[in-house]
C-alpha cells in the first residue's frame, strides 16, 4: 500500500500538478516496487535533496514534503523510521525553514503525525497529519488523500479545482466510512494545522466558523494555481 501511494502521488504531481521531473524527488527503502528514479530513503539522502531544492526554488514556489510510512514517538521526538538513522520532526523543521517559498505542504502519514505539528507550522504552510499524537497504530490515511486530489467528489465548492482542504475532508469522511462499515475502533483521526498557532484541528472544514485551522489548505491547490 505505501509503494502504491509513491506511485500514485509521484504520477499525480508529473501528469496533474506539472512538476518537472527534475523538481521530483522520490524516496524509497530497499526492496521497494517502487525503484525507477528513486533513491533509498536515507535520513542523508533526503537531507542533500531538500539542500539542493533550496539552492534552485525561487520565493514564488511551492514546495511539498510528503512521507509516507513507520515513526514512533521517543522522548516526545517524532521518528520518522529510514533505513539507517531516523529523522526527528526536530530535524525535518531544520530542513523546511531552509526553504524560501512563497507556500508549502507538509503531510506525514505515520503514527503520531501530530506531534510534528508544532515545530513544522509557519507562515504560509499547510500541515496534515494522518494521526493524533496519541494514536500510534499505522495510518492508511494515503490510501484516501492522494486519490482524493483528483476526485470530481472532492470539488464541493464546484469551482473545478481541488484544495488540499477539500482533499483532505473527502479522506476524513472516507477513513470515517471504512471504520463504520467494519465496525471497528477508529485508531486514526487526520489533522491539519495551517494558521501558526502549533496546535492542528480534526475539524478544518470549520474554519470560517471557528476562525483556526482550515483557511490556507483552502487555498493550496496542487494543480492550478494557489
Amino acid at each position: 500500500a505505501k509503494d502504491k501511494a509513491v506511485a500514485d502521488f509521484s504520477r499525480f504531481l508529473l501528469d496533474r500538478a506539472s512538476v518537472k521531473p527534475d523538481r521530483l524527488g522520490v524516496f524509497v527503502p530497499n526492496g521497494s516496487s517502487v525503484q525507477k528514479d528513486a533513491k533509498i530513503s536515507t535520513a542523508d539522502n533526503i537531507k542533500e535533496q531538500v539542500r539542493t531544492f533550496a539552492e534552485v526554488i525561487a520565493p514564488e514556489d511551492r514546495f511539498i514534503f510528503y512521507y509516507v510510512g513507520q515513526a514512533n514517538i521517543v522522548q516526545d521526538k517524532l521518528r520518522l523510521n529510514l533505513p539507517g538513522v531516523d529523522i526527528t520532526h526536530e530535524q525535518l523543521a531544520e530542513w523546511m525553514n531552509g526553504l524560501k517559498v512563497s507556500s508549502m505542504l507538509v503531510v506525514l502519514d505515520c503514527p503520531g503525525a501530530e506531534m510534528a505539528g508544532k515545530a513544522l507550522t509557519g507562515p504560509d504552510r499547510v500541515i496534515i497529519g494522518a494521526c493524533t499524537a496519541e494514536q500510534r497504530y499505522s495510518t492508511r490515511f494515503s490510501q484516501y488523500f492522494i486519490p482524493a486530489l483528483s476526485d470530481d467528489k472532492s470539488d464541493t465548492d464546484g469551482d473545478g479545482k481541488i484544495s488540499a482542504l477539500e482533499a483532505f475532508n473527502l479522506a476524513c469522511k472516507q477513513l470515517d466510512e471504512l471504520y463504520r462499515s467494519q465496525g471497528l475502533l477508529k485508531t486514526e483521526t487526520p489533522v491539519l494545522e495551517d494558521d501558526g498557532d502549533g496546535t492542528p484541528s480534526q475539524e478544518p472544514w470549520r474554519h470560517e466558523q471557528d476562525k483556526t485551522d482550515g483557511a490556507a489548505a483552502a487555498r493550496f491547490f496542487l494543480s492550478g494555481k494557489s
